[in-house]
């Protein structure tokens, strides 16, 4: 019997947004065979885990850049505004 590491993901991303060649749901499998030997099953399944790190990021690094700079502008505005209600926390505790 086989069995399969399989990893599943569905990403919300903009409307706007294409990535040609790759669906926002996938589902991605990797076949770890059945082996007597625990050594070598131990051996295969590190194997096929490290390949499916690979492909998921690699998937995952092309969907970031089709997303493009419009998540990347949203935080700096948010780390700046906290930014300010901290300078103006620090104002109110000096003139008290």
């Amino acid at each position: 019997m086989s069995r399969n590491l399989t990893i599943t993901y569905d990403l919300k991303v903009p409307e706007v947004t294409t990535a040609p060649a790759l669906d926002s749901s996938r589902t991605l499998a990797f076949p770890v065979a059945d082996k007597a030997d625990l050594k070598a099953y131990y051996a295969d399944l590190r194997a096929n885990i490290e390949q499916a790190k690979n492909a998921v990021g690699e998937e995952l690094t092309v969907w970031r850049d089709a997303v493009g700079n419009r998540e990347q502008a949203k935080e700096p505005k948010a780390a700046k505004k906290d930014e300010d209600e901290e300078d103006e926390e620090e104002e109110e505790e000096e003139n008290s």
